[in-house]
């Protein structure tokens, strides 16, 4: 039996198996209005958040379950967890943190008043530069299982990194020399 296995319930929804020190976890990938949920089935994970929280680890860096996502036009930044991943790294950018933890307008507002606009803006260039090199590794993989610039999917991935090497470009030049001196500080 494979390490990882999946199955698409419907267009919303995703049955993921995964192999993790020799058990196999099951988890449910879905999609609601704010975007991708990560649900773990296995009573284990639900009891306890710091295994959940390496089982989770060692699936996002898991090979297979990346091209799945690719394949399925789903980005880590739309995933979040109904478990507190707080200690998932990267590239898990979602790790809840388009969840609100209470009123959104003070989330905003500190948001706001903690961050100057230049800092947002490496931020986000950070995040695209991520998923830049996420979608290389996965296009020298498929290359390595012998696809290539011929084959759709291959063309759709190197599409991916088109668009976000563009928006990186278009990111960076908002930090740009345009900014003179007085213009830089909180928003």
């Amino acid at each position: 039996m494979d390490a990882f296995q999946y199955e698409l319930t419907s267009e919303t929804a995703i049955n993921l198996r995964y192999e993790y020190g020799g058990e196999y976890f099951t988890f449910n990938l879905f999609r609601d209005d704010s975007g991708w949920v990560l649900h773990p089935f296995d009573g284990m994970l639900l009891r306890n958040q710091a295994m959940c929280t390496l089982v989770a680890q060692e699936l996002f860096k898991h090979k297979p379950f990346q091209v799945m996502l690719a394949k399925e036009g789903i980005l880590f930044t739309d995933i979040r967890s109904t478990v507190n991943l707080d200690n998932v790294s990267a590239p898990v950018a979602a790790r809840n943190e388009r969840e609100s933890r209470g009123n959104p307008a003070d989330d905003l507002m500190e948001f706001v008043q903690q961050h100057s606009i230049e800092e947002v803006i490496d931020y986000e260039c950070k995040l695209v530069g991520s998923r830049i090199s996420f979608y290389q590794e996965i296009l020298q993989r498929m290359f390595m299982d012998n696809l290539g610039p011929s084959d759709p999917e291959f063309q759709k991935i190197q599409d991916i990194v088109r668009i976000y090497e563009q928006s990186l470009e278009r990111l960076t030049d908002l930090n740009g020399p345009n900014l003179d001196a007085g213009s830089r500080g909180r928003f």
